[in-house]
């Protein structure tokens, strides 16, 4: 049995301090940490995120030979206890069709933790486990260039049992291949109709963000715009019609050649502080 029930996105968090997967990061000493296998960027070369580590733990991505993941192992830290998750991806055909979850992280099997239904080569839902079955899933639809335009969530409804559509995001994209705007839409209670939550508008540079390399990052660990823009984040403004605060998180990068080896992240009110290595693979 794993060590908790855990809740939907809850890996994702503990990987990341903010919307994007690899924007939030900076070394200590302002040094990237590296080995023998770190980028040497010739222009062609390809690099693949290793591990992050941050405050709230660590998170190690191990690769088969095929440059497809095999594990990804994440410490976590709290004020009272430390432990492991560890999510083992499973390809058909060279895609991900499903993801299980194991609190060993020698483990080579685990319990179901998400599955993938395709639509053509597009992922058309994502379904979430708990203690074996399914308790909620999201609903994917794209507009005519392939691009992510709706993800609706679905969950039981806790009287009929029947499945319900809680709430969706709306994705907004540039010509260049970015997610310029994402808007959440969610249900108040005991209302059917959906209302307007909050937004995130999204700046960036004009280098090549290297999640394009790993798209199955983006469902694995439920990113947001990092995960599937051609550019790397430089800001995200954060608003919501309840509020006539707009919280913007900036993002200033490093670049070895065409990657980013490191970068600080700057919430507006305190400063997180994450560690990336990256490996070539061969």
């Amino acid at each position: 049995m794993l060590t908790t029930n855990i809740a939907r996105g809850a890996i994702y968090a503990a990987l990341v301090t903010s919307f994007t997967v690899f924007s939030a990061f900076r070394s200590e000493d302002n040094r990237i940490v590296s080995n023998d296998a770190l980028l040497r960027t010739n222009g062609e070369q390809q690099t693949y995120l290793h591990k992050v580590t941050s405050p709230a733990g660590q998170t190690v991505l191990e690769y088969n030979d095929d440059r497809s993941i095999r594990r990804i192992v994440q410490l976590h830290k709290t004020d009272n206890d430390t432990y492991s998750n560890v999510q083992l991806p499973v390809y058909e055909n060279g895609r991900v069709v499903k993801c299980l979850l194991a609190d060993d992280e020698k483990a080579v099997t685990g319990e179901p933790y998400l599955a993938f239904d395709y639509n053509g080569d597009k992922v058309s839902r994502i379904r979430y486990y708990r203690d074996n079955a399914v308790y909620s899933y999201d609903s994917l639809a794209y507009d005519a260039s392939g691009k992510i335009a709706m993800r609706h969530q679905f969950g039981r409804n806790a009287a009929s049992t029947a499945w319900e559509n809680t709430g969706y995001q709306q994705y907004t994209w540039t010509p260049e291949g970015d997610v310029e705007r994402m808007d959440t839409y969610g249900k108040q209670p005991g209302y059917s109709k959906f209302v307007y939550t909050s937004s995130v508008s999204y700046t960036y540079d004009r280098k090549q963000n290297p999640q394009q390399q790993q798209p199955e990052l983006a469902v694995l660990l439920e990113g947001g715009a990092g995960n599937l823009s051609a550019h790397n984040v430089l800001t995200e403004s954060i608003s919501s019609p309840n509020s006539s605060r707009i919280i913007t998180n900036t993002y200033t990068y490093a670049y070895n050649g065409k990657y980013p080896v490191r970068a600080t992240y700057n919430s507006g009110m305190d400063a997180a502080i994450v560690k990336l290595e990256w490996i070539k693979l061969q």
